[in-house]
């Protein structure tokens, strides 16, 4: 019960005198209800403390608001600063939701890989071989022949032949032996020479294509590597994000649930302050139905007086004292 104390009003209505003239005027009774003495004392006595509960400051009858409402009042004021870590889930939301880092790695171009071609090595393959090869085979060559020149000079000397036709012939067909020999051996070391450098200059073609092939593999891994890396590292950031959302939302339920725990005990605890402010009046309601309720008029007596009257003539009148002192 909270407010104003209520009204009370109980009542004990018994008849004071009664005064009756018959109509001719010649007899008059009198009769005086009996009270029991505890009767009389107990309703004064519940009387009093009505009366006493008139001076009560109806302010006062109202409990204040407890402590703990006014810390959950505070806290429920303040929920908009207990954003924990949303705002760090959000930047790496929106971290990871940038992709510009991508642009280079979208925008470069595919790495190529050409193939090697053998006459771009041929002439250091070649020029070597007939530099250490057929150089010094043409100077073996000549000095070979010119031995054969000098034996033959000697053995047409020798013959007595020197200076006659037949020594002619015989010279010039020695000379067109050796021109052919010197030709077959020297182009078929250069023929050896080119093929040598082909092979030699073939090998390095075919492995200067396969390390071209493999560069372009391996910048196209690299390439596929880090921006999976870059990936990674935006799930990650999404992962983390979310794990702050989460942790964000359970550190705010939480809190909300504190706050609900101490507004509901500061109103257990207001409503047990406000029960010991209204005891009085809930004890003296009590009191006063218990007192009502009490069967007293069968304990009240009456007491009766007759007199005679010669010459008056009085209608019947009745005069009566009533009280109530209940709660309404």
């Amino acid at each position: 019960m909270s407010g104003l104390p209520p009204s009370f009003s109980f009542g004990v209505d018994a008849k004071k005198s009664k005064s009756t003239t018959n109509s001719s005027g010649t007899f008059s009774t009198t009769t005086t209800p009996l009270v029991p003495d505890w009767a009389s004392s107990l309703t004064q006595g519940v009387a009093g403390r009505v009366n006493g509960l008139l001076g009560v400051d109806p302010q006062g009858l109202v409990a204040p608001q407890h402590a703990l409402q006014s810390q959950a009042a505070a806290g429920a004021a303040g929920l908009g600063n207990f954003d924990f870590s949303y705002d760090g889930a959000a930047d790496l939301t929106r971290g990871a939701a940038k992709t510009s880092w991508l642009d280079p790695h979208m925008s470069a171009a595919t790495p190529f890989a050409s193939g090697g071609k053998a006459r771009n090595y041929m002439d250091e393959y070649e020029n070597r071989y007939l530099n250490d090869v057929v150089s010094s085979t043409s100077a073996d060559f000549d000095a070979n022949a010119g031995t054969v020149r000098a034996q033959q000079a000697l053995d047409l000397a020798g013959s007595g032949a020197f200076g006659g036709s037949g020594a002619a012939l015989t010279q010039s067909m020695t000379e067109g032996e050796l021109a052919r020999g010197r030709a077959s051996v020297l182009s078929g070391l250069r023929s050896r020479a080119f093929e040598t450098a082909l092979a030699a200059a073939g090998g390095d073609a075919d492995r200067a294509t396969q390390a071209r092939v493999a560069n372009a593999q391996i910048a196209l891994q690299d390439q596929a590597q880090k921006v999976g890396f870059g990936l990674q590292g935006q799930q990650q950031q999404l992962q983390a994000a979310s794990q702050l959302a989460q942790l964000s939302g359970a550190y705010n339920d939480n809190v909300r649930a504190n706050i609900g725990t101490q507004a509901g005990l500061g109103a257990t605890l207001r409503g047990i302050d406000d029960a010991g402010r209204q005891a009085p009046f809930t004890s003296t309601q009590q009191i006063v139905a218990a007192l009502s309720g009490l069967p007293i008029n069968l304990f009240v007596g009456q007491n009766q007086q007759g007199t005679k009257q010669d010459t008056s003539t009085t209608k019947g009148t009745e005069i009566g004292v009533s009280a109530n002192v209940g709660l309404g």
